[in-house]
């Protein structure tokens, strides 16, 4: 017994204990924490900036409190309303059957103008409960509307007497214009309701977390359409503008007015002067117009200071109160503008400036331009305050035309 207890000792003498390094991945995030850590301290405390620096930053957190506050009373207004709503159609569904035929007349001509083109051209005649159609109507609306009547309340039966056609002009009282008022549904609309943008965002939080369940391809195509509707409703822009795909020069629309201490004519003058823009808006270079005055060449700094030209031709112009103009097709820069200028009492005039352009990415990049301090709308207030020193002391403002800014 005595040699087996030092046997055990001896072997567990020799027992080495491997402590194992911890992962490259975990120290590379702890790294990087820190140095977030260090940049965000050095750029709060910065002994020159850092109190304007902490100040703004809690005007902005006083901001977007009244915006969250505010955005949370909308929706519960918007979720309020809506269910209300919906109640009074469940009502009008049940207890509306018991109605006379004049309050069905009206509601059968109500429901035909969602659904035909040129509702007016349809004589409606109600008997006891039974609708009857007559007039024009189009091919693709008849079916349509024939079942949309029939599911009112309270109407007994549709007899759609009415004359199709295929083409609205060989219609005897129809006309081009018009269209039926369609009700589209809230994710189909350019612009989402309150209450349509938070269940679209907590239903792609939700399924964003369920999507770790799936494969590896298919649990990576649900996040991406999850990221996808998480940007379109925190947003609220239509998917054309959200990208830049297909939105063409209307992707971003910046606009803002400024009034100045000079009567209109004294203003129109400057507005109006092509080569003036740069003296006012540091980023074009120049503009030189055509003989004719129809087209102008432009060039602007670009990314890294690179110069890029562009064509655009005037689209209006109303002597001494606005001029606008678009970039021609192909242009790799996409935009349009408007400068106008309007009377105010005391010899002052309002200048009113409204752009829309296309950055990279659509309003993404317009997103991650805004977050890495080149703010469009910010350069765009400096550039209206240019203008106004331009005007009112008839020279440049100091630093303007020394190039682009930062």
């Amino acid at each position: 017994m005595v040699v087996s207890t030092r046997a055990g000792a001896e072997r567990s003498q020799n027992i080495t204990v491997v402590r194992q390094a911890p992962p490259m991945s975990r120290t590379v995030s702890a790294a990087g924490l820190g140095a977030v850590g260090g940049m965000v301290t050095e750029y709060l405390f910065d002994p020159e900036l850092g109190r304007s620096r902490r100040a703004r930053l809690r005007d902005k957190g006083v901001r977007l409190t009244h915006g969250v506050r505010n955005g949370t009373r909308t929706v519960v207004r918007d979720v309020r309303n809506r269910g209300q709503g919906v109640l009074g159609a469940a009502r009008y569904r049940t207890t509306g059957r018991e109605a006379d035929d004049e309050v069905l007349h009206e509601r059968v001509r109500a429901e035909l103008g969602r659904h035909v083109r040129h509702p007016r051209e349809v004589d409606v005649r109600v008997e006891s409960g039974h609708v009857t159609l007559t007039g024009d109507v189009l091919d693709r609306e008849s079916r349509r509307a024939h079942r949309a009547v029939a599911r009112i309340p309270g109407v007994a039966g549709v007899d759609a007497s009415w004359t199709t056609h295929h083409d609205a002009r060989r219609a005897p009282r129809s006309r081009e214009d018009g269209g039926p008022m369609e009700a589209l549904q809230d994710l189909f609309r350019q612009r989402w309701s309150p209450a349509g943008r938070s269940l679209t965002g907590l239903a792609a939080a939700v399924v964003w977390s369920l999507s770790g369940r799936l494969p590896r391809p298919l649990g990576y195509l649900v996040r991406a359409g999850c990221a996808v509707l998480a940007a379109r409703a925190a947003t609220n822009l239509p998917l054309r503008r959200l990208t830049g795909i297909g939105a063409g020069r209307d992707a971003i629309d910046v606009g803002d007015s400024i009034s100045v201490a000079a009567p209109a004519e004294e203003v129109w003058p400057v507005l109006s002067d092509y080569g003036l823009f740069a003296r006012w808006m540091p980023d074009v270079l120049d503009v030189r117009r055509s003989d004719d005055g129809g087209r102008s060449q432009w060039r602007v700094s670009g990314p890294a200071g690179v110069p890029i030209r562009f064509e655009a031709v005037e689209t209006a112009r109303e002597e001494g109160r606005r001029i606008a103009w678009k970039t021609t097709e192909g242009q790799l820069v996409a935009h349009s503008g408007e400068l106008s200028v309007t009377p105010e009492d005391a010899g002052r005039s309002r200048i009113q400036v409204r752009l829309t352009y296309n950055p990279a990415f659509g309003a993404v990049g317009h997103a991650v331009a805004k977050i890495f301090g080149a703010d469009p709308g910010r350069k765009f207030a400096k550039d209206l305050m240019r203008l106004k020193s331009l005007i009112e002391t008839r020279r440049a403002p100091v630093g303007a035309g020394a190039g682009p800014r930062e």
